[in-house]
């Protein structure tokens, strides 16, 4: 590093030029260096490129609301100007041709919309954004007005209209008419509209003698000049119009829509209007109405303009930490408005950081020199020197360049974490109500303003130096409310030189970060704060640290917790003051100690050691003699010094307490008392004053919220405390092991105390720690048969003597005529001198349980062996379940019982329980079971009638299931009693098993489809001899017999039923021959005469058909009926019907035929014979046998049968059959002379 070179030769630009913090929409007197010194960030060009994306495409048509969203200063309001500029050109007051240009417009034409294109456009060139460089150059060649404006200055403070009155303002005063009277500005408008604005001024300034531009913002002074003016300009006489303006203009949203439509007509059909609206989001946050309204202003904008009016409005991204608490509702509007602006773009402060580095800490050659030695120097020591403590540590402040070459020269002479810090420890001042005006912006324009200030006044600092963080206070400073950096002024004013040194750099890093949630303001951390060199001694400088903190908590400029400071302002000072003068009482001081200790030796409760048990001891917590908290057989006595009496005194009075132990704390811990009373005195101050508001509402919170710490030290005091402690127990000192634990000191004295009070704890000492699912294993173990005496060293040996003591406790309660409750046994073994643990009591009821010498009993009912477990280690049927010593029954009986379980219910004696009642519960549930199955399978097979034989035995079967559990004991094994096992066994053999033997086999298949199928041939057995149905009727008797289970009878069944249905089978196959006689007769026939022979062949093949398919359906049917029908059908109507089709097929072929002369000349010979023949046999015939000339023509049928005539029932005489032959002779030949012929 070169000599005398400072931190203002390194920089490419004056470090000392001033750099504006705030951007303002309505200010363009520095719009040049806005533009040139904007940076496009990757976030910023990532945005634009999403928003012109949209914008540029003319089928943009689903959206016109862009909303710009991003925390204090994080650069939203410098981009929504940048578009404001990129978009569109500012108004000229096109009014008429009226009003002249501001200083705001005359700033903007120095710098057009073409001139900011370019820039930004060679700005993306150079970040080589070439798609964002194209989509701006699109955008240049949309026409478009920008109206930018801050909603705040543009509307009027509690107007229910104020965001519309802000949109028609704006606009009005674009168009050039007087926005800040909008009755003024639509009379104006509705002159221009007619073409009078021009005049009507003209005549205004003769009548009132000053322009109107000025008359018109004194407009209630200048009523009648102004009717006088309005009449002159169009003829029409008017008085106050501009009352009349007043109340007959009420404009709605749409009416605005509308105007804003109206304008656009005038324009290029691709002309657009652009509102760009600062700050919106905090406007609009905690008024329904208003967020309602931008989304309605929003929507009519594009609906009534086709998409050509744009809404662009910028909100803060924590909109909650702005605008406050809101209701659900207000959440649910704002949260439609937000989606009613389709495209979002979202910047955050962590660009600052870029922009700073690009804007101001560029170096030159000899930065870059300087730098780079200063970083080959210093490389190795970055960690150490900026490495803080606490949770995160470094990462939490510094991103993941921290460390590197182009970090460190990028920003030299900071370091990478302060950017991260001072924007959080922004945040945080910001919302503490640190600095003077209802928001500071602390992202890039304060960042960058803070920075560019304190490199000015380090700008003669030796190359080598840093700039601290604490430095960057002064950038502020003149922001931050008086009663917050008081102390610093004062000690700037009070403090020498020497001592200035070190201790302005500390408060001011501790005003910083006083708010930065989670940063650890200890010795370590404040010294990286303050670390302005790098050649510096860090020992002596936290030591120096040390002190000066040390000297300013003496002061009371600052507090301590623990290792952490914070820096104290009036308010905190006075608040400190208040809580120290509370008063409290005794018994809240105890409460809070008793808490604390608590908390050092939760849960209350000790281990045993001794033994394999380790049983677990719940003990209760005294102090100074008053219980705290629930009460347990043993118990922790502490003894304060709020007792003022001496040590061996107070060791003498626990003589006595055989159940508790005694700590007695030393009389030199009453600093520690009087610690815990001023964190009571604190409490209770936060819960009196918690609704307190303004800047002691917020202190009031911070100590609330450092409370946690507060609570962490006094808890080390106590646990210090109790670990210097005498011990006493019944009425002598107790010596145990020293130990800086607590816990560990209470564990070893509650040791000795278990010890000394449960005498009997011995007994359960070698039984294992028994957990809910090893009950289940204890039952087990304890039913297995093949436990032996012998086995001494197993569990179940090791659980006699424990489980003998609860028989003989049962036993002695029952002898009282008392049943106990599982409940009371577990606590009657809990209670001195036992104190055995819960599991140890219920493996020992276990163990009984299940050796059956014991029962357990619920409600009324014998809790059966598989919820014996579950229900044990169930507390609330603990409490229900009654324990007795069981009943003994007669042992022939139950082997009775047990044999009748094996051949009656397949239930093997292996597979019962041992205990008596248990077995007949069991066999009862059993039989119960079996009656539901006979029940069922007597209702599936009702259709037999040997199934009614179960009546019987259901009923006795039944009777037995519904007896109670003692009768099956006692009663039912004995025979000869009514329903006995013997009973129940004939029945089982003799007709249950015979008849599911049936049911259950083929035998059951065997008749039902025997009978199905004699059902089914009923119709052939109808037409059967009387023989075949007699024996059919034989067939049917067998299956009917309801004795059928017995003997073979079902086989014989099996057996007729073949010859049955053989025999059926015959009658049906001679049906079916002679039918198929009858087909190949009408065959032969057909096939012999002149109408088969002389047809078409396709006739003759579907006359051969129609003969195939009725033989093929004689075939296939199984009833005689149906093939007696198909034969007649044959026989009677088939043949005539294929006769006549035969014939019409060989007329049709005949017509076909082309004739030769000769048979022309025998054709007509024979035609005329046959004419002349049909004509006297017409004239002989009777009338009504006279036929059309049409049915002459064209006889329907060729070949007919003609019945026999039907004039007397019966032929008696010869002249009777010479009328009948006569009669049927006249029909025949009528037929004949029809031209038909007759099928015999």
């Amino acid at each position: 590093m070169s000599a005398g070179v400072t931190l203002k030769d390194i920089f490419a630009k004056n470090i000392e030029d001033k750099i504006d913090g705030v951007i303002k929409a309505g200010d363009n007197s520095h719009l040049a260096d806005e533009v040139n010194e904007y940076v496009l960030t990757n976030e910023i060009q990532a945005n634009l490129e999403q928003f012109l994306d949209v914008y540029n495409a003319p089928s943009a048509d689903y959206t016109n609301g862009v909303w710009i969203s991003g925390f204090f200063g994080s650069g939203k309001s410098h981009l929504l100007k940048m578009l404001s500029h990129i978009l569109g050109d500012y108004p000229r007051n096109d009014a008429g041709g009226s009003g002249s240009q501001n200083a705001d417009e005359q700033a903007a034409s120095s710098m057009t919309r073409a001139q900011v294109i370019e820039i930004m456009k060679a700005k993306a060139r150079e970040a080589e954004n070439h798609e964002l460089e194209a989509l701006l150059d699109v955008n240049a060649h949309i026409p478009a007005t920008s109206l930018l404006f801050n909603i705040d200055s543009k509307s009027q403070k509690g107007s229910n209209t104020a965001l519309m009155d802000a949109f028609i303002r704006v606009f009005d005063e674009a168009r050039g008419y007087y926005g800040a009277n909008k009755y003024v500005a639509k009379m104006e408008h509705d002159l221009d509209s007619n073409g009078y604005l021009d005049e009507f001024k003209r005549q205004f300034e003769q009548v009132a003698g000053k322009p109107w531009s000025k008359g018109r913002a004194q407009a209630a002074f200048s009523g009648a000049k102004i009717d006088k003016a309005f009449a002159a300009t169009t003829g029409d006489e008017v008085k106050d119009i501009l009352k009349d303006y007043q109340k007959q203009y009420n404009p709605t949203i749409a009416d605005f829509a509308d105007d804003v439509n109206d304008w656009l007509q005038q324009k290029p059909t691709n002309y657009r209007l652009i509102f760009l609206v600062d700050e919106v989001g905090q406007f609009v946050g905690k008024n329904t109405d208003r967020m309602l309204n931008l989304q309605t202003i929003t929507e009519e904008l594009f609906s009534r303009t086709n998409g050509r009016a744009w809404v662009i409005v910028t909100s803060q991204e924590d909109i909650d930490a702005v605008i406050g608490d809101r209701n659900v509702s207000q959440g649910l509007d704002f949260t439609k408005i937000k989606g009613r602006f389709a495209v979002n773009l979202k910047l955050s402060s962590t660009d600052a950081i870029e922009v700073i580095q690009k804007r101001l800490l560029v170096k030159n050659e000899t930065g870059d020199r300087e730098v780079d030695a200063l970083w080959n120097r210093h490389r190795d020591e970055l960690d150490a020197l900026f490495t803080f403590q606490g949770e995160g540590g470094v990462n939490s402040y510094s991103d993941r360049k921290f460390g590197t070459w182009d970090d460190f020269e990028a920003t030299y002479p900071f370091v990478n974490y302060e950017f991260t810090l001072f924007r959080d420890a922004m945040r945080g001042m910001s919302a503490a109500g640190f600095f003077e005006g209802q928001h500071r912006s602390v992202g890039e324009r304060s960042l960058l303003s803070t920075i560019s200030s304190a490199l000015a006044d380090h700008k003669d600092d030796p190359v080598g130096n840093l700039i601290p963080f604490s430095a960057l206070y002064d950038g502020i400073a003149g922001t931050i409310q008086s009663s917050v950096n008081h102390l610093i002024n004062e000690a700037e004013r009070s403090f020498d030189l020497e001592t200035q040194k070190l201790a302005l750099p500390l408060l001011k890093a501790l005003l910083l970060v006083k708010h930065v949630e989670g940063f650890k303001a200890n010795v370590r951390n404040l010294r990286i704060l303050v670390f302005n060199r790098f050649d510096a001694d860090l020992p002596q400088l936290e030591q120096n640290i040390r002190d000066t903190l040390d000297m300013l908590e003496r002061k009371n400029y600052v507090h301590r917790t623990g290792d952490e400071y914070v820096y104290l302002t009036n308010d905190e000072q006075a608040v400190e003051s208040e809580i120290k003068n509370l008063d409290i009482e005794d018994s809240q001081i105890i409460d809070c100690f008793s808490g604390m200790v608590n908390e050092l030796v939760s849960p209350l409760q000790v281990q045993y050691e001794t033994g394999k048990q380790k049983p677990t001891f719940h003990y209760g917590l005294m102090v100074d003699g008053s219980l705290r908290g629930r009460s347990y057989p043993i118990t922790l006595h502490i003894v304060t010094p709020m007792d003022s009496s001496p040590t061996e005194s107070k060791i003498l009075r626990s003589a006595g307490a055989r159940d508790s132990v005694c700590f007695i704390l030393n009389a030199n811990g009453s600093k520690l008392m009087q610690d815990v009373a001023l964190l009571v005195r604190t409490e209770k101050y936060l819960r009196l004053h918690s609704n307190e508001l303004g800047p002691r509402g917020r202190i009031i919170r911070e100590k609330s919220s450092n409370r946690d710490v507060m609570r962490h030290e006094l808890r080390i005091e106590v646990a210090h405390a109790l670990c210097e402690a005498t011990i006493a127990y019944n009425g002598s000192q107790l010596e145990v092991k020293s130990s800086q634990d607590a816990a560990v000191m209470v564990h070893q004295a509650m040791q000795t105390l278990i010890g000394r009070l449960y005498t009997n704890l011995s007994m359960v000492a070698d039984l294992p720690a028994y957990a809910d699912r090893d009950l289940a294993t204890v039952l087990a173990h304890t039913s297995d048969d093949e436990a032996t005496v012998s086995e001494a060293n197993s569990v179940a040996n090791r659980l006699d003597l424990p489980s003998q003591e609860i028989y003989d406790y049962v036993a002695g309660q029952q002898r009282m005529n008392t049943t106990p409750t599982v409940r009371g046994i577990v606590q009657h073994f809990e209670d001195m001198p036992y104190g055995w643990p819960l599991m140890s009591t219920l493996a020992c009821l276990c163990h009984l349980y299940g050796g059956e010498r014991i029962r357990l009993i619920l409600d009324s009912n014998r809790v059966a062996r598989t919820d014996a477990v579950a229900w044990l280690n169930n507390q609330k049927k603990r409490e229900n379940i009654r324990v007795e010593i069981p009943k003994q029954y007669d042992a022939g009986k139950l082997r009775t019982l047990k044999e009748f379980a094996d051949e009656y219910l397949d239930i093997t004696p292996d597979r019962l329980s041992n205990d008596a009642e248990i077995m007949a519960q069991t066999i009862k549930e059993s039989l119960r079971e079996k009656a539901i199955q006979l029940e069922k399978l007597q209702a599936a097979n009702g259709q037999f009638a040997f199934v009614a034989q179960l009546a019987g035995p259901l009923e006795r079967l039944k009777s037995v299931a519904s007896m109670p559990v003692s009768w099956l004991l006692e009663t039912f094994p004995v025979d000869g009693e009514n329903n006995s096992a013997e009973e129940l066994l004939d029945d089982k053999d003799d007709v249950i098993d015979p008849i599911r033997k049936i049911l259950h086999g083929m035998q059951r298949n065997t008749l039902v489809t025997g009978l199905e199928w004699i059902r089914a041939n009923d119709s052939n057995f109808t037409l059967a001899s009387d023989e075949l149905q007699q024996e059919r009727d034989e067939v049917s008797a067998i299956a009917a017999d309801p004795q059928l289970y017995k003997g073979n009878k079902v086989n014989l069944f099996k057996t007729r039923l073949a010859e049955l249905q053989q025999h059926l089978g015959d009658l049906v196959n001679t049906e079916r021959e002679q039918a198929l006689n009858v087909v190949g007769g009408i065959r032969e026939n057909l096939k012999s005469i002149d109408s088969y022979r002389i047809a078409a062949e396709d006739a003759q093949q579907r006359a051969m058909r129609s003969l195939d398919d009725a033989a093929t359906k004689i075939t296939q049917a199984k009833y005689i009926a149906d093939i007696r029908q198909t034969a007649e059908t044959v026989e009677n109507r088939l043949y005539l019907e294929l006769i006549n089709q035969l014939d019409a097929a060989k007329v049709q072929h005949e017509q076909t035929v082309v004739p030769t002369a000769q048979t022309s000349q025998q054709q007509s010979a024979a035609e005329e014979a046959l004419a002349r023949r049909i004509t006297s046999e017409a004239q002989n015939a009777p009338k009504h046998f006279a036929q059309t000339e049409s049915q002459q023509a064209k006889p329907e049928e060729r070949t007919i049968r003609v019945a026999p005539p039907r004039p007397k029932p019966m032929l008696r005489t010869v002249d009777d059959v010479d009328e009948f032959l006569d009669e049927y002779r006249r029909k025949l030949v009528a037929v004949i002379k029809d031209g038909k012929r007759i099928l015999l």
